[in-house]
C-alpha cells in the first residue's frame, strides 16, 4: 500500500472516530487544533519515511535565554522521551516535536502518539505559561532571531 494513503487511510479512520469527516493529508501534512488553544501540525516527510508531530507550546517572544537553555538540556534526553524542543522561526513559536516511522504505523500507534503529544504539549505549556506570568514584562527577552535548536 502507498504510504501516503495508508497515512489518509489512518487519519480518515480517526477523523470518523472523533466526528470528522474526510481528514487527509493536504500537501503532506494536516493541523489539528485542540480546545483553540493548541495546534498539532502532522508533516509526512516521504524521503525520510517519518510522520512528524509539531505541536505548538507558546510563543517564542516569551522565553527567556535560561528557560531556553533549560528546553535545550532537556534535549539532550531525546531518546528517553522520544520528543524535542525547537523553535518554529516562521510562526515564532517554540514546539514539541515527535516523529515516527511510517513504515510500522497503525491506528492504534497513530492515536497513542498524537495523545502523548497533545498530553505533553498541553503540560508543558502551563508550565511555561506560568513561568511567563511570573516575570514582569521588562524582564522578557523578545530577540530569538539568532537562536537555531
Amino acid at each position: 500500500m502507498d504510504v501516503s494513503l495508508k497515512i489518509n487511510s489512518i487519519l480518515q479512520s480517526f477523523g470518523e472516530s472523533i466526528g470528522l469527516k474526510d481528514l487527509a493529508l493536504k500537501d503532506s501534512s494536516i493541523s489539528l487544533s485542540f480546545d483553540d488553544l493548541l495546534v498539532v501540525h502532522i508533516i509526512y516527510q516521504a524521503k525520510q519515511g517519518l510522520l512528524i508531530f509539531e505541536a505548538q507550546i507558546t510563543e517564542s517572544a516569551n522565553l527567556d535565554d535560561a528557560i531556553l537553555r533549560s528546553l535545550l538540556a532537556f534535549n539532550y534526553y531525546w531518546s528517553e522521551h522520544r520528543l524535542v524542543f525547537g523553535l518554529n522561526l516562521e510562526e515564532q513559536q517554540l514546539c514539541l516535536y515527535q516523529h515516527i516511522n511510517v513504515e510500522s504505523l497503525d491506528s492504534v500507534q497513530f492515536e497513542s502518539v498524537l495523545a502523548e503529544q497533545v498530553s505533553q504539549a498541553e503540560r508543558w505549556g502551563e508550565i511555561l505559561n506560568c513561568k511567563e506570568t511570573a516575570l514582569e514584562p521588562e524582564h522578557h527577552i523578545t530577540n530569538t532571531s539568532g537562536i537555531k535548536v
